[in-house]
């Protein structure tokens, strides 16, 4: 619940990767909250289609004070958000399992059920190898 914690973080800080400083048990919970309180009450003037400020504020804060890609904490849980698309590129094609999915909350398990999104292993190679007929390309094309 210590140490770990921050052991992992001092690892992830000798590579430069930093972010908020883990907090014991809670994790940064209570700013994820209070930046979510703060978006909704923020009034926006302005219609412009810049909306992750609104939509997920602790990313556009947290990316723009301590880079694109940054460590944060879900309890003693860390979490790496990355915007690279080469990075991001190589984690979603490895399928050596050090990736896992982080699970749905109940509230979105309801949301997506249990599409393609929501399922690993076996199950997800099986429904992807079912979904993918269907975007083949030139089912796709469409003639304007």
């Amino acid at each position: 619940m210590i140490w770990v914690p921050l052991r992992i973080q001092t690892h992830f800080k000798k590579q430069g990767i930093s972010g908020p400083k883990y907090k014991i048990i809670f994790g940064n919970s209570a700013e994820i909250r209070r930046l979510f309180a703060a978006a909704a009450e923020s009034k926006s003037t302005c219609i412009n289609h810049d909306i992750l400020q609104r939509v997920a504020p602790l990313y556009y804060e947290w990316s723009r004070k301590y880079g694109k890609t940054f460590l944060y904490w879900f309890g003693s849980k860390p979490r790496l958000a990355m915007s690279d698309p080469d990075m991001i590129k190589e984690i979603l094609i490895n399928t050596s399992g050090s990736f896992e999915k982080i699970p749905f909350n109940p509230q979105s398990k309801v949301l997506f059920g249990g599409g393609l999104v929501g399922l690993d292993g076996d199950k997800w190679a099986l429904h992807r190898r079912i979904t993918n007929q269907a975007f083949n390309m030139e089912r796709v094309k469409v003639s304007l």
